[in-house]
């Protein structure tokens, strides 16, 4: 192809109408000699590949138009710090990475002599100061968000025809992540939509273990923190045998946040969220029963009705039941009593089976059911599920789970996964956006 330098504009436009003629013209070629069935699945192929290098093709043309365009202007050739005239040195090359692939493109090097200033005059202009387009990293982002690095790579190529390797889509990842997560602060419009959202506030915190790389080199398994804040609307009436078949309403907004941290700076992440999403108190906080969670939770959004999470209850009774009987006919029918008595009398139901139970055992057998009976006793105020389900509640804290097992945690803990904790809490933002549904609030605004 005649050097990009030698076309006018009028000779680009031309030269693009030739190529898109040619292209066209090659349709007809496709369609006749398909075999009897398969014209729709050969153009289809057929545009998929070669649409796309047209379109790369005018990409490419029309920067490198503009670049011209910028250069042959007076201003541009003037230093930017001291305002002399500059000496043209020579063209460099420079390639972007668009979501159309790899773009080469050249532009003019120029120094001051009086300052020793050397620059490109079109890099701030145009944005070529970046290497990667506003709609590159989002693919790139999306793709590292629900699966590996490797994965991601093979995703590119496959979906979209962009090579990069797997490293590099980490790089990239990781740089936009702080980008998504600064358009989200800077967007008014997820306070607003909090606010005006139906429903009850609820939080709900939990945490799953993440094979990490600590400073020295060392693996140590360290624990990621979620804290969900939503809004749903009550749900019917239900009663202690209803509770696992009936049907609450979907959330009607979300947004968590997620760190590699300890529980200090945890606590300031939530207390950051609270305010940003102008949270005033919280109708319930639901979680399993680990002590920093309630105290965290108090500590940012003060006294409120906290639920021990049902699943994290019952398989505590469940353990208990084990010791006991094994896990025969026995200790089904007796798991079975248990859990209506937990959902219709909490604390004090349980309490008082528990007792009696421990009349009619030994020393050693009566160790598990003490061990029950201190763990109910230490959350008795969190038993309340007869209450809640009467008001169309939730008893469980499966959506942050859900976050911590399908999104954040099948993400983080792939076979072999070993992160370095920066790293880790970078692609962790952008799985905490994906799970809040606030992808597109994360991508309205190019930085």
């Amino acid at each position: 192809m005649t050097s990009r330098s030698k076309y006018s504009s009028n000779d680009i436009h031309a030269l693009l109408h030739e190529q898109l003629e040619a292209m066209l013209s090659e349709c007809e070629n496709v369609m006749d000699n398909a075999a009897y069935g398969q014209t729709i699945n050969n153009l289809d192929s057929f545009l998929l590949v070669e649409g796309r290098k047209f379109i790369r093709e005018v990409l490419r043309q029309k920067l490198q138009e503009r670049i011209r365009q910028i250069e042959a202007e007076k201003e541009n050739k003037q230093c930017p710090k001291c305002k002399k005239k500059t000496i043209y040195r020579y063209q460099r090359s420079k390639t972007i990475v668009t979501a159309h692939d790899h773009i080469p493109l050249e532009r003019t090097y120029r120094c001051c002599t009086p300052c020793e200033h050397p620059f490109f005059p079109v890099d701030t202009n145009i944005g070529l100061d970046k290497t990667y387009t506003h709609e590159l990293k989002r693919l790139v982002s999306r793709c590292v968000g629900l699966g590996s690095y490797r994965l991601g790579e093979e995703n590119l190529e496959e979906l979209c025809q962009i090579h990069l390797s797997h490293t590099t889509i980490g790089k990239v990842a990781a740089e936009t992540a702080d980008e998504m997560e600064a358009r989200l602060h800077n967007n008014p419009d997820i306070r607003k939509d909090f606010q005006e959202a139906d429903g009850e506030t609820e939080v709900l915190i939990d945490g799953t273990i993440i094979n990490t790389r600590n400073a020295d080199g060392k693996q140590e398994y360290r624990e990621a923190k979620i804290a969900l804040a939503a809004k749903r609307e009550c749900g019917e009436s239900a009663t202690a045998c209803e509770w696992a078949t009936r049907e609450l309403p979907e959330p009607t907004v979300t947004y968590v946040v997620t760190a590699i941290e300890s529980k200090e700076d945890f606590q300031k992440r939530v207390e950051a969220m609270r305010r940003f999403l102008g949270i005033g108190g919280i109708t319930s906080a639901l979680a399993d029963g680990a002590v920093w969670i309630w105290s965290l939770i108090f500590m940012v959004f003060g006294k409120t009705s906290e639920c021990l999470d049902i699943y994290h209850a019952l398989e505590n009774v469940s353990s208990c039941g084990k010791a006991l009987y094994g896990s025969g006919q026995k200790f089904t029918e007796w798991l079975d009593r248990m859990r209506l008595v937990l959902l219709s009398e909490g604390f004090a139901g349980m309490e008082r089976e528990l007792e009696l139970l421990k009349m009619g055992l030994g020393s050693e057998e009566r160790k598990p059911v003490d061990s029950l009976l201190e763990y109910l006793r230490n959350n008795s105020g969190r038993l309340t599920y007869f209450e809640r389900l009467a008001a169309g509640r939730a008893i469980g804290s499966g959506q942050v789970e859900g976050a911590c097992k399908n999104l954040i945690g099948k993400r983080l803990k792939q076979t072999k996964a070993c992160w370095r904790v920066p790293q880790a809490n970078k692609i962790a933002k952008i799985c905490a956006i994906l799970y809040s549904g606030q992808w597109k609030n994360a991508w309205s605004r190019p930085t």
